[in-house]
């Protein structure tokens, strides 16, 4: 398997792992998404946020380890329909809120937000077009390829949880101290 599929696995792998730390987050700590929901005047009970997050992480992990169509498909409505969750918090505050994305982890709801899932939409949809191969096949490279390709995945991973809790707040810190 060359081509899209084997160099769209990274970036899909990212997106489901994120997806898998979300879910994670919300069964920990699900106040923080009851709180944002309620923003849009919508009431949701907390097991109805670990529900959500237990699908999250189930999601994640069956797209991560079979992609297929419909599991590359269901990533991209699930991405399309964060996007549009923090666009209809945007509009329902004017100051920032906390999105509950990753459960308790700080991080105020932005237009970051919406950039983010929407490149994660956009993986997904390009996913569905010409799935990446199964997690197996990360298997069957050689270990040094293998692990590199492991390690720069959950690296990747990390690095987009950050820009979804923790640069968002930097940012904010950045212009304010123009402002002063």
């Amino acid at each position: 398997m060359s081509g899209l599929p084997v160099a769209l696995w990274p970036a899909f792998a990212v997106v489901c792992g994120l997806l898998i730390v979300a879910g994670i987050g919300k069964l920990r700590a699900p106040q923080a998404t009851r709180d944002a929901v309620r923003l849009t005047r919508v009431p949701v009970p907390a097991g109805t946020v670990r529900a959500l997050g237990a699908a999250e992480v189930a999601l994640g992990t069956f797209a991560l380890i079979g992609p297929g169509v419909a599991s590359c498909l269901l990533v991209a409505a699930v991405y399309g329909l964060f996007a549009g969750f923090v666009l209809v918090l945007l509009r329902s505050t004017s100051r920032p809120v906390g999105c509950g994305c990753f459960g308790d982890a700080e991080s105020g709801a932005g237009w970051i937000h919406v950039v983010l899932n929407g490149a994660a939409f956009v993986v997904a949809i390009l996913a569905t077009a010409s799935p990446p191969p199964h997690l197996d096949w990360l298997f069957g490279r050689s270990p040094v390829i293998g692990v590199s390709l492991a390690i720069g995945t959950a690296a990747a991973t990390f690095a987009g949880y950050l820009a979804y809790t923790a640069f968002p707040g930097a940012w904010r810190s950045y212009g304010s101290a123009e402002r002063a």
